[in-house]
């Protein structure tokens, strides 16, 4: 079974939505019933994240005509780590994410959407500017806060149908473009960690420097619905 980068890719991306989601509506769902799927999904994730991390830095590599050596070398561990998450998916253990994840359940709950969605905007944010003085050199400082800004990402296409439109693409639009940097900055970080990769960052902080000012100033679209 041939392992398809942009499908890999798209299963990580459904998997952190998964997980985002769980967090995002956790005061209906309960801890009882999204702690076991949490935990396989804390357990999946690095398996199908060493695939993709491979991906990217030997396209990275092969576009920037790096070293034969290196590149076969690069090449040589992809393919281990896709076979690790073709494991992984093929496993039982994935299977068992599937159903528990079709077997979660919502309580009611007396708040709109809006109103509902509001509170756990405010959650998410709060926990990202409670970090805001970042050391934007340190990739482990940076990794952590591009974490927090793709939950509060994943969290904002969840609950924007409630809001305006108008507002919310606008708001929605300043963090895509800080995360778009910091997932550059990232893959840099983690060729450096696995091959050595040689990279210049200074345009890619000087630019991150820029979009998170630009974000930073910009009005949580759900406010007014508090």
């Amino acid at each position: 079974m041939a392992l398809v980068p942009e499908f890999l890719h798209q299963l990580r991306v459904g998997l952190r939505r998964l997980r985002s989601a769980l967090r995002a509506f956790r005061k209906i769902l309960g801890e009882k019933q999204t702690r076991p799927l949490r935990r396989s999904l804390r357990k999946l994730s690095p398996k199908l994240g060493a695939a993709r991390d491979w991906d990217v830095l030997v396209e990275r590599l092969a576009a920037a005509r790096a070293a034969p050596e290196l590149l076969a070398r690069a090449d040589k561990e992809r393919d281990k780590a896709r076979q690790a998450a073709r494991r992984a998916i093929a496993s039982k253990s994935f299977a068992r994410v599937v159903a528990e994840a079709r077997a979660i359940t919502a309580e009611e709950s007396a708040q709109t959407l809006a109103q509902f969605g509001a509170a756990a905007l405010a959650r998410a944010q709060r926990k990202l500017f409670k970090h805001k003085d970042v050391h934007w050199g340190d990739p482990v400082e940076r990794h952590a806060m591009r974490i927090r800004v793709k939950r509060l990402r994943y969290g904002c296409e969840f609950f924007a149908p409630a809001f305006s439109a108008k507002r919310a693409a606008s708001y929605l639009a300043d963090l895509k473009a800080l995360q778009e940097i910091l997932g550059e900055l990232n893959d840099i970080a983690v060729g450096r960690r696995l091959v050595g990769l040689d990279a210049d960052e200074t345009e890619l902080l000087r630019r991150l420097k820029g979009a998170w000012t630009r974000f930073a100033k910009r009005p949580p679209f759900w406010r007014a619905a508090g």
